[in-house]
């Protein structure tokens, strides 16, 4: 075992260090005793990443800011639907866009709160659409006549009357998101349930990743938060799109998926068709003594296509004609073709 040195003989080491010329080389025991401790501070310089193994970020950080993107149009968009169903300034903003256990966002919603599940179809599995009562109770204010101020107490459960009130909204707001999703894919969100305790909606397990997204609403009189949790499961089979050069890509080009939509939904729009014969000009006189079996002479040859007007714009041109007992008219030209209109 080494000798141990007195305190004496260690201040008579330490002033000798001290007092050594320059360029003289130090102790061995001196040596021994720095070089460690030299070490040291350098190492306490290094930068040390935390990383948390049983929460592995799944999503990238350029899908996160994609999503992020997504959904502040989204917020503009809904901004402008609230705003005309409420009659009064409301103002959106996204607040954040997080990866989080479902564990943990279950535990930050408040109970009772208005929590609608719902589903992305062809979408496997559902999301959460969460409003928080205090929003939820300014809306029901101005929607029923009110000034569109919040209630003392947030705590009792909404009449069948209410639900339904806010069913309508929720509806509208889950319209806007499937527009704004519309440059990842065609999406049909329906609500599948309505729950007011957290603990009771179940879909993702607790420690499954999910991506929540949480917008700010403000109107004159209060604000309140909305937020939307997408599990990861359901991301999944859009991960790929959800990249900044995927997303660019899709929004400067219509999809067939797109215009089978549009087609869709025009396909129940009712409008007004009318062909027009010809024209003529008669003064006033001879218009009041006009009778049955008068013939007029108009602008156009027997031959001639007529005009058939969509509202009152002139879309085609054809030929009168009949099919069995009824009327018909076919189409033998188009009138001021428009980009994308087919041969």
């Amino acid at each position: 075992m080494g000798e141990i040195l007195s305190q004496a003989e260690i201040d008579k080491m330490m002033q000798s260090l001290s007092t050594a010329p320059s360029g003289a080389a130090a102790p061995p025991v001196a040596a021994q005793a720095y070089q460690p401790l030299y070490v040291a501070a350098k190492t306490d310089n290094r930068k040390v990443n935390l990383y948390d193994f049983t929460r592995p970020d799944r999503i990238s950080k350029d899908q996160i800011s994609t999503l992020r993107n997504l959904h502040e149009g989204y917020a503009r968009l809904l901004s402008t639907t609230l705003m005309s169903l409420l009659r009064t300034n409301v103002e959106i903003n996204l607040q954040n866009v997080e990866q989080l256990t479902y564990g943990e966002v279950i535990k930050s919603i408040s109970t009772p709160s208005c929590i609608y599940v719902f589903q992305m179809e062809p979408l496997e599995s559902s999301a959460i659409f969460d409003v928080s009562p205090s929003l939820i109770f300014i809306m029901l204010d101005r929607l029923f006549g009110g000034q569109g101020r919040s209630v003392d107490s947030t705590n009792r459960e909404l009449t069948d009357i209410e639900k339904t009130v806010i069913y309508k909204i929720i509806e509208r707001s889950l319209a806007d998101l499937k527009v704004v999703w519309e440059n990842i894919g065609i999406f049909s969100p329906k609500i599948e349930n309505y729950e007011i305790n957290p603990q009771f909606v179940q879909i993702a397990p607790p420690g499954d990743t999910v991506v929540l997204i949480t917008l700010e609403v403000r109107t004159r009189t209060g604000s309140g938060l909305m937020s939307l949790c997408f599990p990861f499961i359901l991301l999944e089979s859009i991960i790929d799109k959800l990249s900044g050069e995927s997303w660019i890509s899709a929004q400067k080009t219509t999809t067939q998926e797109t215009r089978r939509m549009v087609e869709r939904e025009l396909s129940s729009t009712n409008t007004m068709l009318r062909a027009e014969i010809g024209s003529t000009q008669l003064s006033v006189r001879d218009f009041l003594q006009l009778s049955v079996g008068d013939v007029m002479v108009l602008d156009k040859l027997a031959q001639s296509d007529l005009v058939m007007y969509i509202e009152d714009r002139p879309k085609f041109l054809g030929k009168p004609s009949v099919v069995g007992r009824n009327k018909s008219f076919q189409i033998t030209g188009i009138i001021d073709r428009e980009v994308g209109d087919e041969d």
